[in-house]
């Protein structure tokens, strides 16, 4: 099969871009719409590679090293400034949901003798007409949003909740989570802890240090005692909690997981 590399360039971008919407919906990671772009060119450059011929063990090995770093770059590119353990996290989904796509294609091609498909050194080269390709779209579209509900539902996500607080002079509004999982404390005061994640908090005053442990990792939060604390159920009225708010700006999108037993 003759390869042309603007084709291939231009197909491995626009993969990367399925695999990079895919890769922040199952690790519920913020990714705005020009880091996407500029990930996903990142990774359409990185499908050169394919010229590292592959018959000699030595090259395929130093092939496989250089797709290994190009999906680092790629999830660093991609997401905002994230701490080199989520960094990693990212990478490592990046490169499974590539090979897993690429071991896809391979099934087809071999169970289905498909000669348009080529997959040199893992990178993918597909002769498909434009409408093909906006259906390939709308489907695998519509199974990121599926595999996205259904890592939400799994992981007690639920936006029925809207927690409101003010610190200083900065009020915050974010959907709410009810999760059990949440048994952060404060140990002095004994007050429950709401993990805000993807927003920093920055406050001088009423700083408490929290122990915290989940089924993600466990460390140590900075914890405030807010102005005013409400959290509202879909349909329901403000209910004032007593509870003390910490923020984890790397981890994740907007939302507030709380405990339901400060609920009354």
């Amino acid at each position: 099969m003759v390869i042309y590399l603007d084709v291939l360039i231009f197909l491995n971008t626009y993969l990367c871009w399925i695999l990079l919407n895919l890769t922040a919906a199952l690790t519920k990671t913020a990714m705005s719409a020009k880091r996407c772009a500029a990930g996903s060119f990142l990774g359409g450059i990185s499908s050169l590679i394919i010229l590292i011929p592959d018959d000699v063990k030595l090259l395929s090995f130093t092939a496989m090293l250089l797709k290994i770093l190009s999906c680092f770059l790629t999830a660093a590119v991609a997401f905002k400034k994230v701490s080199l353990k989520k960094l990693l996290i990212l990478t490592a989904s990046l490169f499974l949901s590539g090979a897993m796509f690429s071991g896809l294609l391979r099934a087809l091609e071999m169970f289905l003798k498909l000669p348009q498909i080529a997959l040199p050194n893992g990178f993918i080269y597909i002769k498909i007409s434009p409408i093909g390709l906006v259906l390939a779209t709308a489907l695998i579209y519509l199974f990121v949003l599926i595999i996205s509900k259904f890592s939400d539902r799994h992981t007690g996500v639920d936006n029925a909740y809207r927690v409101d607080f003010k610190i200083g002079c900065k009020a915050y509004s974010l959907d709410g989570t009810a999760d059990t999982g949440n048994t952060a404390r404060d140990l002095f005061s004994g007050l429950p802890v709401i993990i805000c994640t993807g927003i920093e908090l920055l406050d001088g005053k009423n700083l408490r240090a929290v122990p915290y442990k989940t089924v993600s990792g466990e460390g140590l939060l900075y914890a405030y005692r807010p102005d005013f604390l409400t959290v509202t159920k879909s349909g329901g009225s403000p209910e004032e909690v007593s509870a003390l708010v910490a923020g984890i700006p790397d981890d994740g999108r907007k939302k507030a997981i709380f405990n339901p037993s400060i609920l009354k």
